[in-house]
Parts: C-alpha cells; sequence; structure tokens
C-alpha cells in the first residue's frame, strides 16, 4: 500500500470510529500537495471533506488556511463539478439528492438517477452541436430538467448561460449575443412570452422545456431533444469526466444591468468547486442528513450555487418549492420538513408576522411558541439564512430563541454568492457577519469593501472591468466597516454624497432605520450638496395603530416630526435629518425610479420630486444682508406684525418695517450687535431672529424689542439655548427714570418678568416685590430663565440693587452659586462704602447656610492673605450664621461649634471678638425661643401641685453639698430642658411632663478638678432621656470654659466633621455647670481587659490580630483628629487606650474620647508620632502579652489623611519625612522601623492609588474570609457580599473626600485578579479623581473606554457593571449594553427583572428609533396624545422577545430636577407589580445621574402616590424627593 493510500485507510478507519485526529487531516492535505498522488487517491481525500464529522475537526483551526489549501488541491486534481456528482453517485446512491412537488404529492429523484439524467443530458447537448464548441442558455423557472441541463454542462466542460427570468426583451437579446448562445433551453409560460417577445431571428437550436408549444420561432420540445441525440448512445462516467481548465469560463452569471446593459461575471470550476468547501468549513454541522426547501432562483448565485450545489456536495436532499409564493410554501414545509430554508428577508417576516397572529407571542410560554413554530415551518427546521436585505434584529433574535439558527450574510454574484456570514451561535445585530473562509477582505480608506480569493470571478466577460477588478483584488462598490471581525454594511459606493460642509453622509444607512417604522412605507434621503439633510416619506396608509386618513394636517405633522426626532437621537450630528415632507405617492418602476431589485435610482428620484425637494429646502425666512452680514427674519414674525416680505429692510443700523412704521435699532460691527436698547456679543457672521426669540434671556428687559415683536415673543413655550450670543451689560443699562410699569392678572410669566427687569433696570425698588410674586407661582416652568436672566445683570451699580435681587431669587439659587455672589455683593458693598448690608436671613435653606459655613473654612485657610474687605465679611457670615441659628433652632448645635471654631482658631482678634458677640447673642437667642423653666406645676392625676424638688431623686452616691448645687442649679436654669432638646432635635419638656421622682441623680465620678452626674430622666410620655451633668470644683475658670470650648467643638457634628467627644449639652457659667451626653459603652482598655486571657493565649489569634488593627486604627485617628482639630497645637497625653470609646465592630464608626482634661501643648510633629507610637501601640501590647500590631506606620500614615482630610494630611507626612532628615530625629525613629524613604514610598502608592482608607481595608479583608469559606460562590453570591459589605462599611460615604474608594474596593475584591490591563485602567481613573477631573459618580464614559477596548471576561463584566451602578443588586441580571448612536457607541443599563408571574422582562433605554416609534403607538392606543421632542429621554420596559411593552418619557429640567411626562404599560401587561419596578429603577438612575427631585403633573395620583410622590404647590404638581 501506497503512503497515501495508507493514510486515507487510516482516515477512513478513525472516521468509523469517530476519532478522527487533526494531526492525520492536515498531515494528509500538506502531503497531497507536497507531493504528486493518484486522482483517485486526491479525490478521496476531497470526498471526505465534505463530511460534517471533518468539517467540525477543522473548524476549530485556521478554517481560511484550509480553504486555501484546498483550493489548491481542487486545481492540481482536476476535481469538477463531474468528479463531485460521481463521487455523491457512489457514495449516496439510492439516497434521494432532489424533491419535486406536485400538489400534496413528492417526487423522489435518487443520486444514481440524477447522475444518468445529467450524464444523458451531457451526450445530448455534445451531440446537438456536433461536438463542436457550444453555448448553452437557460432561461426558465426552478425545475428539475433546467438543473439538470445546468449539472450537465458543469460537468462535461460546456459553457453554460443561467439568464434571470426577470430580464427585459433587450436584456435577453444582448446576453444571447454577447455571449454566443447556440442552444437555448426555454422552460415555463413566463421564459416563453419573454422569448417571443424578441421576435430573435438569427440562427439558435431553441428546446422548449416543458413543451408548453407556444413558442413563435422554430423549436424542439425536451423529450425530442433527448430521443434525437442522446437515444442509442453509450455511456462512460470516465469517458465523460475529462479533465478541464480549471481556471477557464465554465459558466456567465449576468447581473441585473439596472443603469445599461447586464453585465456577465465569468465563473471557472475552481470559483465553484472551491467555494462549496469553503461554505462547508463555514457550517460544519450540516450534513447528509439535512434537507433544504428551495425558492430561490437557480440564475442568482444562492440559489444556484448555495442552495443546489451545496446540498449535492453536501450528500443532502434538495427541495423544488412548488411556488415562492408564501401560502405555497407553507404547504411545502409540512409536505417536506426541511431542516435547511435560505430566504430573502420577506419570508422570514411573514412567518414571524403568521406566528404573531396565530398565538399571542408576548404571553405565550417557550414551549408553546416551539411548538407552533414547528408546526408552520414542518417540525425540522434547524438553519436558515437571510441575504439580500434588511432583516429586523429581533426576528433574527426570535428564531434564535426557538432553536432555529437564522444566520445573516452579504454577498455578490462576484463572489460566487457569500462573503461573509454570521457563524452559528455566533449573531451580532445590524452585522452581516465574518468572512467565510477562502476569502481575503480589505476595506480601501473610502471604507470600500475589497475581496480576492479563490472563488472569486476573475472578471466581466467581454466589458471593461479595470474600475472593480484591480491588482488581483475585486472592489465591491460597497462601503463597510468592521469591528472585531464582523462587517457592518454602510451603503452603496456610488450613492454616498457630500453635504455642502464636506462631510460624507451614507443615505442607506440612514434609510435603512425608516425601515422599523410601520407607519412608513418607502423613505427617501436628500442632501447631496446641501446644507442639511432632508427626507421624502411616503406613509403606510393602512398601518391600524394610526388612523392617518381621519387625522388633520398637523396631527400627522407632529407624529412623523416625533419620529425624525427618535432617529436623529441615533445619528452622528452632521447626519441629522431637519425636515420632511410627505409624498402622496410611493416610488415606482414605471417612473423609473427603480432597479429590478427595488433599489432605488436616486438622480431620476431626485428629478420626479424636484419641486416637493425644493419646498424642504424653502427657507422659513427671509434674510437681511448687509456687507457680509445676515439677518434670518422669521416668516411666522413677519405674519404677527402684519407686513411683507418686501416691506422689511435692514440699513445696517436699523430694521425698519416701512408700512407699519416700526424700527428696531440693530447696528451691527465686528463681533458685537446693539439691538433696541441692549448690546451682545455674537460668534457668527448670521444672526438668527427665531433662536433669539427662543432664548428669553437675552431679550427680557429689552423694551424696544419687545415693542417692535409686538409682544409676540412671550408666547413662546420653553426656552432654548442660543450659544452663539451673549448679552453684554454694564452700567449704562441701568438708569434713574419713571416710567410707568403696568402688571395685569392675564399678564403671562415672561410678560412678568420683563417688567420687574424693566423695573431693576430703572432702579425700582419695588422689582422685588414683584418679582417675588413670580417665584412664587405654583406651576412654574421658568425658574431657570428666571436665574438665567437676572444673574446677567445682578452686577447693578447700586449695591442695595445687588443685594435685594440676590435676597430675592435666593430660594432659586444652588447653595455654592449664592454664597459666592452674597461674597462678591458684600465686597461690592464696601468698595462703594455702603454701611447697609442687610440680608433677609428667612430666605436662606439649610443647604446654603451649610455652605457659607463651608466657605468660612475656605477663606480661613487662606486668613493671613485676605483683606479687610473680607475680614469683615468673615464678620457679617459669622452674624447671619448667628441669626439663622437663632430662628431654626435644628441648626443652633451646627451655628454654636462654628462660632466657637472662629474663637478658637488663629484669627485676627477682630474675628474672634466678633465670634464671641455673636456666640452670646446665639445663646441668648437660643434661651429666649426655648424658654425659662417651670418653678412648679399640677398633677394630672391628683391637681396637686408639686416643684422641682419633688421630682428630684438623688441616688446615696451624691453628697449632700452637691445635692444642694444640684437643686438649685436644675430649679432655676432650664438645664434639663435644653440639654434635652439639644440630645433630641425636637422634644421641648416642661416641668408638668415629668412625674413626681421622675429625675435620679447619681454620682459617677470625680476626677481632674471635675465631679460628674448621671441624671435619668423619666417622663410621662416622651420616654426617657439620659444626660452627664459636670460640676467645676476648683478649676482655674478660663481653663474650664476653654475645655467647654473644645467639647463644644469636638461634639458636633458637621458635612466634615465626626463627632469626637459625647455631645456637649450647654454650659451655665453662673452654675459652673455643663451638660453633655451619657455614653454606656466600655472603654478600649476595659475590652481588652475582659479578654486578657483570651489574647493571652492566642487561642483565637486571628481574631484578635483583626480587632487590634481596628483598634490601633480608630484609635490612632482618634487622637490624631483632636490634634488636628487643636490646630496641632495641642494633644492628648498619654494617648492611651483607657481614654478611648471604639465600637466593637470594625464595621462601626463612633470613635469617642473619654476626657480631654489631659491635653497638653505639642511641641512638634515627630514628637506627637512617636509619643502615639509608644504609648498607644507599644505600651499597650506589652500591658497585654498576645497583641500583635500587623501593621504600623502605613496605617499611621493612613489614619492621618482620614482624620485630617488629604489636603492638610500630605503636608504634615512631608513636614513629618523632613524632621526625620536631622541626625537626632532619625536615631530616635529607626528602631521603630520608621525612615525617610518609607514615608516617601506611601507618598508615592497615595499618588497612584489613592487613600487605602480603613474601611475599604476591612471589607475588603472581610470578603476575602469570605470567599475563603465559599471557594465555589457564584458571581451573583459574590456580588451579593460585596454589596452587603459596601453598605456595612458605609463606603459610599467616603466617596466625596477619597472618590477613588469604589474602585479601590472593587479592585481588592472581585476584580483583584483582573491583572495589569484592568488595573492600568482603574490607576488613570484613580488619578483622574484625585485630580478633580472625574467625578466618583459618573465613571460612565471610563468604564465605557474600558468595554470598547478591552477584551473582558464576563465576570470582569458582571462585575464593572456593579461598580458603575451601585444601585444593582445582586441576584439582578444586568448587561452592560452598548448603543450606537452614529459614529459613537455609548453603554447604558439592562436591567432584568421579573413580574408577578415569573416572567422576564428588561428596563433599559431605547437600543434603536423603531423602540420610540413602537412607545409611541403604545401611547396612541390609550387615547393619549403626545409630541415627542429633542429634550425628551426614555426608559422602556422590553419582554423576552425584546418588544417594547411599555415605559416612560421624562425632560431634565436642571442638574436636580426631571420632569416625569408619561408612564404607560400596554393593557395586557399591567397588574403585574411591572411600574413598580420600571419607577424603582427610573428612581436608581436619576439618583446615579445627580439628580434629587422629579416632578409630574396632576394625572393618576393614585398611582404616584403609591411611589412616594407628594403634592408641592411649590412644583404645581406632584413631587418625589430622591
Amino acid at each position: 500500500m501506497t503512503e497515501i493510500k495508507h493514510k486515507i485507510t487510516n482516515l477512513l478507519k478513525s472516521f468509523e470510529t469517530g476519532n478522527v485526529r487533526y494531526e492525520y487531516l492536515e498531515e494528509t492535505l500538506d502531503y497531497i500537495l507536497n507531493n504528486d498522488v493518484s486522482k483517485n487517491d486526491a479525490f478521496s481525500f476531497l470526498d471526505l471533506l465534505h463530511l460534517s464529522s471533518i468539517s467540525k475537526t477543522i473548524s476549530s483551526h485556521d478554517t481560511n488556511q484550509w480553504a486555501m489549501k484546498i483550493a489548491q488541491a481542487i486545481e492540481k486534481y482536476n476535481f469538477h463539478t463531474g468528479q463531485l456528482l460521481l463521487q455523491r453517485e457512489k457514495r449516496y446512491r439510492d439516497k434521494v439528492a432532489i424533491h419535486t412537488i406536485d400538489g400534496d404529492n413528492k417526487i423522489d429523484i435518487t443520486y444514481s438517477k440524477l447522475w444518468k439524467d445529467v450524464l444523458k443530458t451531457s451526450l445530448a447537448i455534445k451531440k446537438a452541436s456536433n461536438n463542436q464548441k457550444a453555448t448553452i442558455g437557460i432561461l426558465s423557472h426552478n425545475q428539475y430538467k433546467s438543473a439538470v441541463v445546468d449539472l450537465a454542462c458543469l460537468s462535461s466542460g460546456i459553457r453554460i448561460i443561467p439568464i434571470p427570468l426577470n430580464a427585459t426583451r433587450d436584456h435577453l437579446i444582448f446576453i444571447i449575443k454577447e455571449a454566443n448562445i447556440t442552444h437555448l433551453f426555454l422552460g415555463g409560460e413566463r421564459a416563453i412570452q419573454l422569448w417571443n417577445s424578441t421576435k430573435y431571428d438569427e440562427e439558435l437550436i431553441v428546446i422548449d422545456v416543458n413543451d408548453i408549444g407556444s413558442l413563435q420561432s422554430k423549436s424542439i420540445s425536451w423529450e425530442a431533444f433527448h430521443d434525437k441525440f442522446s437515444q442509442y448512445q453509450k455511456y462512460d462516467d470516465i469517458d465523460e469526466l475529462s479533465d478541464q481548465d480549471m481556471n477557464s469560463t465554465i459558466t456567465i452569471m449576468y447581473t441585473s444591468g439596472s443603469t445599461s446593459n447586464p453585465k456577465g461575471v465569468k465563473f471557472s470550476q475552481l470559483n465553484i468547486i472551491s467555494k462549496r468547501f469553503s461554505r462547508a468549513l463555514a457550517l460544519p454541522d450540516i450534513s447528509n442528513k439535512d434537507k433544504f426547501l428551495c425558492y430561490l432562483p437557480l440564475f442568482h448565485t444562492f440559489g444556484r450555487y448555495f442552495e443546489l450545489m451545496g446540498s449535492i456536495f453536501w450528500g443532502a436532499t434538495y427541495t423544488f418549492a412548488e411556488s415562492p409564493s408564501f401560502n405555497s410554501l407553507l404547504k411545502d414545509f409540512k409536505i417536506t420538513s426541511p431542516t435547511i430554508f435560505i430566504s430573502i428577508p420577506k419570508r422570514w417576516v411573514q412567518i414571524y408576522e403568521l406566528m404573531n397572529s396565530s398565538i399571542d407571542l408576548d404571553l405565550s410560554n417557550k414551549e408553546e411558541i416551539n411548538t407552533k413554530l414547528k408546526d408552520i415551518t414542518g417540525g425540522s427546521l434547524k438553519w436558515g439564512l437571510s441575504a439580500a436585505g434588511y432583516l429586523d434584529p429581533d426576528i433574527f433574535i426570535f428564531f434564535h430563541d426557538n432553536k432555529i439558527n437564522l444566520m445573516s450574510g452579504y454577498g455578490m454574484t462576484e463572489a460566487t454568492g457569500g462573503i461573509t456570514m454570521t457563524p452559528p451561535n455566533e449573531y451580532v445585530e445590524d452585522t452581516v457577519g465574518k468572512a467565510l473562509p477562502g476569502i481575503n477582505l480589505k476595506i480601501e480608506e473610502d471604507g470600500e469593501l475589497c475581496m480576492k480569493g479563490p472563488y472569486i470571478s476573475k472578471g466581466f466577460y467581454k466589458d471593461d472591468d479595470s474600475k472593480s477588478f484591480k491588482n488581483g483584488w475585486f472592489y465591491s462598490g460597497d462601503i463597510f466597516k468592521e469591528e472585531n471581525g464582523y462587517y457592518f454594511i454602510i451603503d452603496r459606493k456610488k450613492d454616498i454624497y457630500k453635504n455642502s460642509r464636506g462631510q460624507t453622509i451614507a443615505p442607506q444607512k440612514i434609510e435603512n432605520l425608516f425601515q422599523d417604522f410601520d407607519l412608513v412605507k418607502s423613505a427617501f434621503l436628500v442632501g447631496d450638496g446641501k446644507e442639511y439633510n432632508t427626507v421624502l416619506i411616503y406613509p403606510n396608509k393602512e398601518n391600524i395603530d394610526f388612523n392617518l386618513q381621519n387625522m388633520n394636517e398637523k396631527q400627522v405633522q407632529n407624529i412623523f416630526s416625533a419620529m425624525l426626532i427618535s432617529i436623529n437621537g441615533f445619528l452622528s450630528p452632521f447626519e441629522r435629518i431637519v425636515n420632511f415632507t410627505i409624498i402622496n405617492r410611493d416610488f415606482r418602476n414605471e417612473s423609473n425610479e427603480l432597479t429590478q431589485k427595488g433599489t432605488y435610482k436616486r438622480k431620476n428620484i431626485l428629478q420626479n420630486f424636484d419641486l416637493e425637494i425644493e419646498s424642504m429646502y424653502k427657507k422659513d425666512y427671509v434674510s437681511l444682508y448687509n456687507d457680509d452680514k445676515e439677518i434670518k427674519f422669521p416668516n411666522w414674525l413677519i405674519r404677527e406684525i402684519g407686513t411683507i416680505k418686501s416691506n422689511i429692510k435692514w440699513n445696517g443700523n436699523e430694521i425698519i418695517i416701512a408700512d407699519k412704521n416700526i424700527i428696531l435699532t440693530f447696528r451691527w460691527y465686528e463681533n458685537k450687535v446693539h439691538i433696541g436698547e441692549l448690546s451682545y456679543d455674537i460668534d457668527k457672521q448670521t444672526f438668527d431672529l427665531a433662536m433669539f426669540i427662543n432664548t428669553p434671556r437675552l431679550w427680557l428687559g429689552n423694551q424696544e424689542f419687545i415693542v417692535f415683536c409686538a409682544n409676540t415673543t412671550f408666547r413662546i413655550k420653553e426656552s432654548i439655548n442660543y450659544n452663539e450670543i451673549t448679552l453684554v451689560i454694564d452700567s449704562k443699562n441701568f438708569y434713574d427714570i419713571e416710567q410707568k410699569i403696568t402688571f395685569k392678572e392675564n399678564d403671562l410669566q415672561l410678560s412678568m418678568l420683563h417688567k420687574s427687569l424693566l423695573l431693576y433696570r430703572n432702579n425700582n425698588i419695588s422689582f422685588s416685590s414683584h418679582l417675588n410674586e413670580i417665584i412664587k407661582i405654583k406651576n412654574n416652568e421658568w425658574s431657570d430663565v428666571i436665574v438665567e436672566t437676572f444673574m446677567q445683570y445682578l452686577e447693578h451699580p447700586k449695591p442695595i440693587f445687588r443685594l435685594k435681587l440676590l435676597e430675592t431669587i435666593c430660594p432659586l439659587l444652588s447653595e455654592r452659586f449664592f454664597v459666592d455672589q452674597l461674597k462678591a455683593i458684600h465686597r461690592y458693598h464696601m468698595v462703594n462704602k455702603e454701611d447697609d448690608f442687610i440680608f433677609d436671613i428667612k430666605k436662606i435653606n439649610s443647604k446654603q447656610f451649610h455652605e457659607l459655613i463651608n466657605l468660612l473654612k475656605i477663606i480661613h485657610s487662606k486668613i493671613d492673605e485676605i483683606d479687610t474687605v473680607d475680614m469683615n465679611f468673615v464678620q457679617k457670615a459669622l452674624s447671619i450664621i448667628c441669626e439663622y441659628g437663632k430662628i431654626h433652632p435644628t441648626q443652633f448645635i451646627l451655628a454654636r461649634s462654628e462660632l466657637i471654631w472662629w474663637q478658637l482658631s488663629e484669627s485676627p482678634s477682630q474675628v474672634q471678638s466678633s465670634a464671641q458677640k455673636e456666640y452670646y447673642n446665639l445663646i441668648n437667642g437660643f434661651r429666649l425661643w426655648i424658654g425659662p423653666n417651670s418653678s412648679i406645676t399640677i398633677d394630672r392625676d391628683t391637681k396637686e401641685e408639686y416643684t422641682w424638688s419633688d421630682v428630684l431623686t438623688f441616688d446615696d452616691s451624691v453628697s449632700n453639698n452637691h445635692k444642694i448645687v444640684l437643686l438649685k442649679a436644675i430649679s432655676s436654669t432650664a438645664l434639663i430642658k435644653e440639654s434635652i432638646f439639644l440630645f433630641s432635635n425636637d422634644t421641648i419638656l416642661q416641668l408638668s411632663d415629668i412625674p413626681r421622682n421622675g429625675v435620679w441623680i447619681k454620682h459617677l465620678t470625680t476626677n481632674n478638678h471635675k465631679s460628674s452626674f448621671r441624671v435619668l430622666v423619666k417622663t410621662i410620655s416622651y420616654g426617657t432621656y439620659n444626660i452627664v451633668l459636670n460640676l467645676n470644683q476648683n478649676l482655674e475658670k478660663d481653663f474650664f470654659e476653654e475645655e467647654i470650648q473644645w467639647l463644644i467643638l469636638m461634639g458636633s457634628t458637621s458635612s466634615s466633621l465626626n463627632q469626637l467627644v459625647e455631645k456637649f449639652g450647654g454650659y451655665w457659667p453662673e452654675e459652673s455647670i455643663y451638660t453633655e451626653e451619657y455614653i454606656t459603652n466600655d472603654t478600649v482598655n476595659v475590652q481588652l481587659n475582659r479578654f486578657k486571657e483570651e489574647i493571652s493565649s492566642n487561642s483565637k489569634k486571628d481574631r484578635w490580630q483583626m480587632r487590634w488593627l481596628h483598634y490601633i486604627w480608630n484609635g490612632a485617628q482618634a487622637y490624631i483628629d483632636f490634634w488636628h482639630r487643636t490646630q496641632y497645637k495641642l494633644a492628648i497625653y498619654p494617648p492611651i487606650p483607657d481614654n478611648l470609646i471604639i465600637p466593637p465592630h470594625d464595621y462601626n464608626t463612633g470613635n469617642k474620647i473619654i476626657s480631654i482634661s489631659d491635653r497638653k501643648e505639642v511641641d512638634s510633629i515627630w514628637q506627637f508620632y512617636l509619643d502615639l507610637y509608644i504609648h498607644y501601640i507599644l505600651d499597650t501590647e506589652k500591658r497585654y502579652p498576645g497583641l500583635k500590631h500587623m501593621a504600623d506606620w502605613e496605617l499611621i500614615f493612613t489614619a492621618t489623611l482620614e482624620a485630617m482630610k488629604v489636603k492638610k494630611g500630605i503636608p504634615i507626612l512631608k513636614r513629618l519625612r523632613d524632621d526625620l532628615s536631622t541626625k537626632e530625629v532619625k536615631n530616635k525613629f529607626s528602631k521603630f522601623g520608621l525612615t525617610e524613604s518609607r514615608i516617601t514610598n506611601f507618598l508615592t502608592d497615595f499618588n497612584n492609588f489613592g487613600v487605602l482608607t480603613k474601611p475599604v481595608v476591612f471589607a475588603s479583608l472581610r470578603y476575602e474570609r469570605w470567599l475563603d469559606l465559599n471557594r465555589n460562590a457564584t458571581n451573583e453570591a459574590k456580588a451579593s457580599i460585596l454589596k452587603e459589605l459596601y453598605h456595612d462599611y458605609n463606603l459610599n460615604t467616603l466617596l466625596d473626600e477619597y472618590p477613588e474608594t469604589r474602585v479601590r474596593f472593587f479592585m481588592m475584591t472581585c476584580l483583584k485578579n483582573s491583572g495589569d490591563r484592568l488595573n492600568t485602567y482603574f490607576q488613570s481613573i484613580i488619578k483622574d479623581m484625585r485630580r478633580d477631573s472625574l467625578s466618583p459618580w459618573n465613571l460612565k464614559d471610563k468604564i465605557e473606554d474600558i468595554l470598547l477596548n478591552t477584551k473582558l471576561k464576563e465576570n470582569e463584566k458582571f462585575f464593572l457593571a456593579r461598580m458603575l451602578y451601585p444601585h444593582i443588586d445582586a441576584a439582578d441580571y444586568v448587561e452592560l449594553a452598548k448603543i450606537r448612536k452614529g459614529d459613537k457607541k455609548n453603554i447604558d443599563l439592562a436591567f432584568k427583572t421579573e413580574d408577578s408571574e415569573g416572567n422576564i422582562y428588561t428596563i433599559r433605554p431605547p437600543f434603536q428609533p423603531k423602540e420610540i416609534a413602537k412607545f409611541q403607538t403604545i401611547i396612541s392606543k390609550e387615547n393619549l396624545s403626545v409630541t415627542f421632542n429633542v429634550n425628551h429621554n426614555f426608559l422602556f420596559l422590553v419582554n423576552s422577545r425584546n418588544k417594547v411593552i411599555g415605559g416612560l418619557y421624562y425632560k431634565v429640567k436642571s442638574n436636580l430636577r426631571v420632569h416625569l411626562e408619561w408612564v404607560v404599560i400596554m393593557h395586557k401587561y399591567q397588574q403585574r407589580n411591572l411600574s413598580k419596578k420600571l419607577m424603582n429603577d427610573f428612581f436608581n438612575r436619576m439618583i446615579q445621574n445627580g439628580h434629587s427631585i422629579i416632578t409630574v403633573g396632576f394625572y393618576h395620583e393614585s398611582f404616584f402616590y403609591k411611589q412616594g410622590f407628594k403634592i408641592d404647590q411649590s412644583f404645581g404638581g406632584l413631587v418625589k424627593k430622591l
């Protein structure tokens, strides 16, 4: 046995045992190519390659290389169509090769029968041509006989020309003549009719395949042809299968010839046969067990090559559909039960629509849907291909979900059909798939797809092909883009145009978007050479959802305008459509507007619809010119004024309405324009008056302009931004004038604003009262305009007007903007020597109050640099804080703390003096509000009188002297009353609220010259309260009162400071008493002592290692915090565990220093840190053997950054590093392991990764411990513990100060092992956060960058979604979906949820324009009238079939507020708890985007009440605060 036979024999054996090794296949192919083996051996190997199991073995390797090598073998050994047919006849003989259908019957044709008929026909053709060179033409519908003619010619080397049955008379004649057809086979009535129309009289043998007999020229019947030329002929397989030139033209297929004569595409045997092997490698699961149902014409490449030749190649069964009509195909499905069906998109749509009309696809379960689909398609359909047109991705997905692998593809005649195809089970929406094996693709710079390979045609027949075939490449004429190996078709190159700005537009891509809208039958984009795009629309008047025929013109315009808005949202700005027109007829063949394929003949359409197109570009304004400047004067304003276009003139200085004697000042010089009474900066040479009018902040207060426009400007519906124009205000715009301005009851809001602004400009202080009335209007849609407009005029020359304006609009201003303006106006007052800086404190809200305190902190950080003006502002601000605290008791503690802080801080003496004065003013005002003590009250039950002496009960631990002092203090002051209010923040107790013996007093301790008493207050109705009362024994008053000041400061909380000691109550100097909160927790030392044995025994080493780490970190942070708050003057000495309360659990906060009496002045930074290290860590570890710190200096450095924040902490650490440069300090620290380089390394890590805070560390350690116990945990379980830890450790609260917190937490837990690529991204994100160029609340762009540019694992995508959207629960199934908008891709959250019956839905934004159209249909069915505009955002509910079944839409009104327009769910999906799920997700998304208020009008109030909305008249409707 030869070597090759041995290899093939081994392959056959391994095939039979089901154990084919790839290495054997590769080795055998290489041997065949590199050696000369017999044809039989080569053919035997090639025969194996059609088997599915062999293809599967190869498919996991480089199939493209295999296809190329197979093509070499085909060419080398002359493996042509005849050899292929002979192989299949020998292997499959009695297996059915072809079915034909007649009514309800199918006729079987075996492979043996097919081969005999092919040989017989081949002999007849040769005989008929006298064995001379013949060229055979076939003009026929799909039938067995015409297929036999084709196969016979291909098998025996006779050139064959399939002629399109839809060819015109002239094209048919052209093809016959150009191809030199000698014999023409005509099949069917249509072919006969077409042939008769030619009146062809040249010599040609015509065979009437179906013996119809109506031919008007000489012909011979099929039977007669065979009887005459093949009867009695003997034939032999081998003789008939002589070698052929594998590269010569064996067949020519003619394209449609849409613009000229058809082009003949040449094909060789190599083209045809190599394609079959390549397609088999792309579809390795197709086998000889499959059955094709085929209706695509055999004169097209897919019908001829993929279906007929493909079926034969695989040894499968090919079935001729009885008719291409849909109803006939449905019958054929049932008769044949095909496994493969290849079709144009329309048939797949029809099957889908039949399913939809047969059962409710939305509410039926998968089994019901699958059963019905099997019933329709015959029960066995597994494979499908949709080609030659666009098919909605939802339909692809529907078939995939129901076990039919429907593939997308792209092909051309020149490539023997297919070029790309979506690989099985790898469908990607809107792509035509990946390149098939055996073809090389490239995309030129202009986007044109080019290809070369063994099955690409070598050129056109007798035609100039130099533009299409260049340097071995075929240029497709189609524009593509490629992403990750998938190809996206954009448009035909010849159809692409450029607009007037030179930007390239692909019309087909945009027109395809209209296919998704049931309302549109046809859409044609216009814009070649134009300034913008427009579209011609022919509506679908039969659409049942929108009864267009009963709508008026405005309603129709609104519907299609909304459609354009939705489409524009998915286009790049230069692609967007500006205008449209509804045409009264569709595009049609008879007007020469469509090709035979149904595509547009664009030039003809442009010519035929030139009037409609002209109307779309007809200006809706009049252009007024002066030099190079243009004013666009809107037509509607001309109508409102009541004039005509020719009466409007502009002389460069004025716009004049001649017939109305109306004049508007309009002077334009360079980049400034003076309009009416005001001046503006302008960036362009064109002024758009309509845009100007729709931007009211630009013209409010411009009386001359208002008069010119005849007050029409007040009727605009909403404000836009004309960004190219800026109002310029100076002192000349304000003047003292007595101008009569009358406010009327029916004034529109914009009119009222205009009049108020006129008063302001006229120096009339009454503007404030009028503006205040506007601000208080309930349903005020113009709040933003009020702020935008008046802020332009804030720099009034008179200080009092500036201050009054700020005071009036204060309720509308953000807190930061308010305090900045307050400071700026104060400076203007001082510079202008205005003394009366009086502001109505009642106008300020709590957020503005807090921001004022923050501003003071910023000013203090530069206290040595500020001038006298700012110094005075600090004093004024302290007065405001005092007054605010007096009228808002809940803010008293914060106001008191701030005033104390300024007394203790390093500030100029006048500021400290002001702070002290305001402090006493605040205390007196607060105590006046809270009221004095009652000295006597009446028992509610007995009606007997009792006093404080009847209420107080003293424990035996209280001395008699102390009893006397305490009774006097409690009776004569509001000590208890005030303390309980401050600790509860809402309860004001009277003596009558306390029963007899309701107050119990116990002595706690006498220490540091103070006696402390616990006061337990039991009330009749308000529960029980605990207070600590501290009595000064013999401390110096100054020291005692300084301690009280520090206690007030340390015992309060603010946005940036935590409470460090017990809450402070009040101080009564006349009694030498102060009160504070009573705390029951143990000190650290008590806790350590309680577990001393457990610690020393090391029985629970891990527990105490973690707990001691917790105590070190929190304790260090507490002592550092105290030092920091005293501005590094004082420290608690010694810093020991005895003086600290730390919560036992590491996720709890609330460190407390017990006493600050042992405070001392700090001499140096290094001494403070050394004391802390020795006394708190080392001495404690000596006292409790078994304690051993896991970390030391890095932990202390981090505690520093946490205690005093990064801005102050980093300089302190640098100063400590500088201290270590001295020999003395270096020696002291060296034995404790601290060096300069160690601090430097810490600072470097900080620059790279930010602060690794204690909560992040402990949360991460807990995650690791959990993971050790749950090594096989699912992603969902991991996400659950992550969210739980994130919540338990309050990590969200750290983001403002440590924006890197969330990223660090994910880096240290679920994404810990993601490698350098993700860590590099995260490091970049952290650096951007630390530079304040990236918000921790808005990581979307960064995560988009990761998703679009990094190959991620599924678990990484899973956790990145949760990093980006914190509100996602562990069990929530979400995806970060990519949305294409124009040339950009964005990501957004697709959130999975269940209804009450367990069905799955997705909540997400629209991915395609059609979804907005569907939502509009849902709304219309609820009899609601809505019009979408460019400001609307959408959130949809989508069912498991990716169909929109409801949703909501809304507008963003400001950074804080969104307005919800409508919430609608299809009727059949109601009562499934979906609306609640939708609303909850909406709320979470709004929180994520930084919005805090949602407003909605008064409709379905009961629904919104359930969602947490409440009536708020200030917004004129229902409001939910997030």
